[in-house]
């Protein structure tokens, strides 16, 4: 992929974990993701994930997404009730429509696997995010967590270009 978008180098990752915690391990996993990337060296922004509800949430943390050369969204699709992974498209038209300086958008949810998630993400020409991962097929936490960690501390930096 050649393109004229850099993000600055060392990347400066916000953890925006959208689970609504639904089946009780999702904060737990998202707050260890973001404590193995911090001991890695990995620039994070904020002190822990971003837990939010639902996308307009986002809007009160204006300056955290300002800071942030990426945004790694995370939700969790569930065995049972309600989806927030469903509920990412939602958080991706959010930041189309109120972020304007580009970043690197990682998006993941957990046991699901949300095609038009994915196609918004690599496909769509317009929006924030030129730079952008997201899956092709459903993962487990573990497979996604550890492929992320990998992604954001041993890839990123290189991949994403420096100035």
């Amino acid at each position: 992929m050649l393109s004229t978008i850099v993000i600055d180098a060392p990347p400066e990752v916000l953890v925006v974990d959208s689970s609504r915690d639904l089946a009780g391990w999702e904060s737990e996993l998202s707050q260890r993701l973001y404590t193995a990337m911090s001991r890695r060296g990995l620039r994070l922004v904020g002190r822990g994930p971003l837990a939010v509800r639902e996308p307009e949430e986002l809007k009160q943390h204006q300056r955290a997404l300002g800071n942030a050369s990426c945004i790694l969204l995370l939700g969790h699709g569930g065995e049972k009730g309600p989806s927030s992974a469903a509920e990412l498209l939602g958080y991706v038209g959010w930041l189309k429509a109120n972020v304007s300086a580009p970043k690197l958008l990682a998006a993941c949810s957990w046991q699901i696997h949300n095609p038009a998630l994915t196609y918004e993400l690599l496909e769509a020409a317009d929006g924030f995010a030129p730079l952008a991962l997201a899956q092709l097929s459903p993962v487990t936490s573990r497979e996604g967590g550890l492929f992320l960690l990998k992604f954001f501390t041993e890839k990123a930096p290189f991949a994403a270009g420096h100035r």
